[in-house]
């Protein structure tokens, strides 16, 4: 999987912020993705990161956990899209992009 620096260039813009983190990461329960984490934690519009990545073949998951004693925290993954119908604008209630 890449990115190109464009794309984060519209994270940074979506985010305000160039306070991300970008990690690589594989299982074998998830195969290959990539990590995003903004700020600390933060919480940030899933809707805006499926508009830029999406196009590009992907899917994006968020994943929140609440911590006793920092609150909420979220991070998002980004994994190439095993189903060709996630693409398409509006499938299954999602935002047309």
């Amino acid at each position: 999987m890449r990115l190109d620096y464009s794309i984060l260039k519209k994270l940074e813009q979506l985010y305000k912020s160039d306070d991300f983190k970008i990690e690589a990461r594989s299982n074998e329960f998830e195969g290959e993705y990539i990590m995003l984490r903004f700020g600390y934690w933060n919480e940030v519009d899933i809707t805006g990161l499926m508009k830029i990545f999406r196009p590009l073949g992907f899917t994006v998951e968020m994943s929140e956990w609440e911590d006793d004693e920092c609150g909420w925290k979220y991070s998002y993954h980004i994994k190439k899209s095993n189903n060709p119908l996630e693409l398409i604008p509006g499938f299954m209630g999602t935002e047309k992009v």
